[in-house]
């Protein structure tokens, strides 16, 4: 499916499948864990202190992108984009994260949605945000197609369900052992041929403008 190497998806040379696969491994782990402290009263810059302290904590040797922490109606923001003001956790409420710590030179890079409470509309939302991830993913392996035509197809899996599919800071971007950005720094929105496995991230970030609220979903395509 991979066919030739495009430059844009090569990797270091000390550039690890194994290595990958447990940095995404590794990094799933840590958000959990995060998300487990976030509580009712906390607001987005208490998360993102959270966060980043449970990123310390499981060893990760840096960071190759800042931490985005949105709670509550900030989960609409284009990603980027700071926040008129911190959001205070309700009892029932929406949050996300999305991490990219390095372990073993490798770019860790998840995100994800959560609830607190118990609303339906908010956990809908998220189960959607996961849905569209894996019609896409599963598109991919079975037809080959390029990365605007995953991302319209996203678009249109959100539309199914009554979503908006936010581009703006979440169309997709290259993976790797650090730093990826030497070989290509582009979205995948904007890679005109088949991605290859375990070179990209593929970004979910759903909204629902009459719920004020976003869920973000993210992994290795």
């Amino acid at each position: 499916m991979t066919g030739l190497l495009d430059p844009r998806e090569a990797h270091h040379a000390h550039f690890s499948l194994g290595l990958q696969q447990a940095a995404q491994a590794r990094a799933w782990e840590t958000l959990a864990r995060a998300a487990a402290m976030i509580e009712p009263g906390m607001n987005d810059l208490d998360g993102k202190a959270i966060v980043d302290q449970a990123i310390l904590d499981s060893g990760a040797e840096r960071l190759w992108h800042a931490s985005q922490v949105r709670f509550g109606p900030n989960t609409l923001l284009p990603f980027g984009e700071v926040p008129a003001a911190p959001h205070v956790l309700e009892a029932d409420d929406i949050f996300f994260l999305d991490i990219g710590p390095c372990y073993d030179g490798h770019e860790g890079d998840v995100g994800s949605g959560f609830t607190l409470g118990q609303v339906p509309a908010y956990q809908n939302l998220i189960e959607d945000s996961k849905a569209v991830f894996a019609a896409v993913k599963a598109h991919w392996a079975e037809t080959g197609a390029n990365g605007p035509e995953l991302y319209d197809f996203a678009k249109a899996e959100a539309a199914k369900r009554g979503r908006t599919l936010a581009l703006e800071g979440a169309s997709g971007h290259r993976i790797g052992a650090f730093p990826h950005r030497v070989h290509h720094s582009g979205k995948l929105k904007a890679f005109g041929k088949t991605p290859s496995p375990a070179c990209w991230i593929l970004e979910i970030h759903l909204i629902d403008q009459a719920l004020k609220a976003g869920a973000f979903y993210e992994d290795m395509l």
